[in-house]
């Protein structure tokens, strides 16, 4: 997964105060500790009292102070080299370090044995109401589908008018689309590019045809790289075709570019989400300076936050004033959901929205969605990241209100180890907002978990009274980055889009794969 769980010490500067909102708690009996406070001896309760303070200095200098809790007693030892090791690169000698042993000692001290996952319990949930039917998308390919992200726009092609469900392939490096209102025309490859993770249409030359824009990660995996991409899928004149055009490259991991007029001057911009990793990591601007004599924008670098982590960056005018702001999540040790307020002229004030109470609190993806239906947009988040230190019982989906003041109030949906993306819409019909989220997990641990019960794919229905009820829809594995809504068979109700994401161990790979790349939910006739 491209957002990795945090990490126990800050390396980067940028404070402000944390949220006093909770996060969401499990509902599962945890199991003792490694020690239980009162089986804690004398010296034991003498060396937290001794060492807290230094510690809680140390460690919430930039981020939440981490939970004992959060992680199991047996992984506090690689945690705290970890965060030990951070400030020691990072140049900063401002902070009082605490004994490293002291420091294990005290989180060890008064955290659990293990966490007590809710499997089975929890997250064995009963079948969905059959109010949409899935098919999936197969064809012959040699290697897994790696789907990172599903869009749904129209690309405004001569032969095929309409909307498509647009996606991005590591799998494959391929960016694809599909019609699912013209099932029997064959997938069609628009870009073959490194690792594609995210695709946004845009029309960036102001030639009146549909371009896109699209973030290449260019190394998946946790790693400070420098072989990301944004790249320019420009619209062929005459054709359904694009040519692939480099804005930018030499970035840390991008996630996630946005297009949009920032700066207020009539041309489009594109604001980038560079994930980075432990030493890597930005937001910026990519400002655009008109067209050179090709006709292709040429576009000059705005730094606009130095923290590493951002992992989506969608474009909203939040208050109303005529500009576009946007709203970042950014993960590591930061956990938080922020607003970038624009003055006009693209560049921003930064608010905080919500911030989790956790460095290591897994934040995975924002959606803005109006999930009141009071008339502003509100912030759909998961934090679901399992790739680093594994699934956590406070994984979740929750909703940030926006009441018109900041930060905004959150609201618990569900709990959901692994979760990484959902996405809102009014699924049943009965006018209030639902929930789909998707969960990725490493394949052992999704071996066991669905074989014990519990839902890789989760339809969150919402009552009369603001609960949410979960119930599962079918699926093989937790093997889902994305989750996209949209009406695909016009019948003005909403439908949703599912990508798989297989990783596999290789001796587990067959030599030709015939795996859904997407699984398609359409609404059936009442």
């Amino acid at each position: 997964m491209i957002c990795i769980i945090s990490l126990v010490v800050a390396a980067v500067s940028g404070c402000r105060p944390r949220s006093e909102t909770p996060d969401p708690q499990p509902t599962t009996t945890t199991h003792p500790g490694s020690e239980s406070p009162d089986q804690l001896s004398v010296s034991q309760i003498a060396l937290i009292d001794r060492v807290r303070p230094e510690v809680e200095t140390f460690c919430a200098d930039c981020h939440a102070m981490p939970r004992s809790s959060s992680s199991p007693a047996d992984e506090w030892e690689m945690e705290v080299i970890q965060g030990f090791d951070l400030y020691r690169t990072s140049g900063r000698t401002d902070l009082k370090v605490p004994d490293q042993a002291d420091t294990l000692q005290f989180f060890r001290l008064q955290s659990p044995a293990d966490l007590g996952m809710p499997v089975p319990e929890t997250l064995n949930y009963p079948d969905a109401p059959p109010t949409h039917t899935k098919t999936g998308i197969v064809r012959k390919r040699t290697r897994p589908a790696g789907v990172t992200n599903v869009g749904w726009f129209d690309l405004q092609f001569d032969e095929l008018p309409g909307h498509a469900l647009v996606y991005c392939d590591i799998g494959s490096g391929a960016v694809n689309a599909f019609w699912p209102d013209h099932p029997d025309v064959p997938i069609k490859r628009l870009a073959t590019l490194l690792q594609p993770v995210h695709v946004e249409p845009c029309d960036l030359d102001q030639d009146g045809r549909r371009d896109l824009i699209v973030a290449d990660i260019g190394e998946f995996n946790a790693d400070d790289s420098d072989l990301g991409r944004i790249i320019y899928l420009r619209r062929d004149a005459d054709q359904d075709s694009f040519q692939t055009h480099v804005l930018i490259d030499g970035l840390s991991r991008p996630s996630d570019a946005r297009p949009g007029d920032f700066d207020g001057d009539g041309d489009t911009d594109v604001l980038v989400a560079a994930f980075g990793w432990r030493n890597s990591g930005k937001t910026l601007l990519l400002v655009n300076q008109g067209n050179d004599d090709q006709g292709i924008p040429v576009f000059e670098t705005r730094d606009l936050d130095q923290r590493h982590g951002p992992v989506n960056v969608p474009p909203v005018d939040f208050d109303g004033d005529g500009d576009l702001d946007f709203i970042s999540l950014i993960s590591q040790e930061h956990e938080c959901v922020d607003l970038f307020r624009n003055d006009g002229s693209g560049h921003f004030v930064r608010e905080p929205i919500w911030a989790a109470p956790d460095p290591a609190y897994g934040s995975s993806g924002i959606e803005l969605v109006d999930m009141d239906r009071d008339g502003d947009l509100d912030v759909l988040y998961t934090n679901g990241d399992s790739f680093d230190r594994g699934p956590k019982p406070y994984h979740s989906i929750q909703w940030l209100e926006n009441d018109g003041s900041l930060p905004m109030k959150r609201h618990p949906i569900s709990l959901m180890p692994g979760v990484l993306n959902a996405t809102a819409a009014d699924f049943d019909g009965d006018g209030d907002m639902d929930v789909v989220a998707v969960a990725l997990l490493p394949w052992q641990t999704s071996q066991q978990w669905v074989a014990q019960g519990a839902s890789p794919i989760v339809m969150l229905t919402q009552d009369d009274q603001g609960n949410f009820t979960p119930s599962r829809l079918a699926g093989r594995l937790h093997d889902h980055l994305s989750v996209v809504q949209g009406d695909f068979n016009h019948d003005s109700r909403p439908d949703f889009a599912i990508g798989n994401f297989f990783r596999v161990p290789a001796a587990q790979t067959p030599a030709v794969i015939e795996q859904p790349e997407l699984l398609i939910w359409q609404s059936v006739a009442e």
